[in-house]
């Protein structure tokens, strides 16, 4: 298998707003790490943060980074009220090794810088931008990416990798589970509302999103 492309030098130095700060990476560093965009009210935010949650448990070593955004499918709660219901519904969101953070934009010339990282990283259909909710995307130690998971492919379907990165070893070969996975996801993204679609639920913006801070 090809080498992962190295990451860039200071991506652990990049900050992820949390609890209203701007925090770098490194301060949710691990021996590796799963990356999510997520949205509470998708049909399957439950099977996916229970395997996020029994991820993070299970390989203490990896660090899953929850994100949340404004954009696509309308995310009505504000980011302190997804990270207190992710733990609430679903157990999930242990400091350090299971954050949600604040909501960032995650496709179109607002994007955080993370997610313009992640991005060169094309899906098996050639696609680079995030194209569905709860897209993962699995980092070795260093930030180097090693694979992307589809929306409906939850981290019991990837347990393999996840055990092979924590412990720096080569992940193993693409199952047909995953392949046949992308294929339906290829579909969801046309025409699900829980893709990110042009004009359709994401439009140009000039500014990034803002959190709603009340009247």
């Amino acid at each position: 298998a090809a080498e992962p492309k190295p990451a860039p030098a200071k991506l652990f130095d990049v900050t992820l707003p949390f609890k209203g700060k701007d925090v770098p990476l490194s301060k949710f560093r691990g021996d590796a790490h799963l990356v999510v965009n997520i949205k509470m009210d998708d049909p399957v935010a439950g099977a996916n943060f229970n395997a996020m949650r029994y991820a993070a448990k299970e390989y203490p070593g990896l660090r899953v980074w929850a994100v949340p955004t404004e954009q696509g499918y309308y995310e009505p709660d504000v980011s302190e009220l997804v990270r207190a219901k992710a733990y609430q519904q679903f157990g999930f969101g242990t400091y350090p090794t299971a954050v949600v953070f604040d909501k960032i934009d995650v496709v179109g010339s607002t994007r955080h810088p993370l997610y313009s990282y992640l991005a060169t990283y094309p899906d098996p259909n050639g696609v680079g931008r995030l194209s569905l909710n709860f897209e993962k995307f699995l980092l070795d130690k260093d930030g180097r990416i090693l694979r992307r998971y589809p929306r409906k492919f939850t981290a019991f379907d990837f347990e393999a990798d996840i055990n092979a990165a924590t412990n720096g070893e080569q992940l193993p070969a693409p199952s047909a589970q995953f392949k046949d996975a992308w294929v339906k996801a290829a579909s969801d993204a046309k025409k699900g509302e829980y893709s990110f679609r042009g004009n359709y639920n994401v439009w140009d913006q000039s500014e990034p999103s803002k959190d709603w801070d009340g009247l």
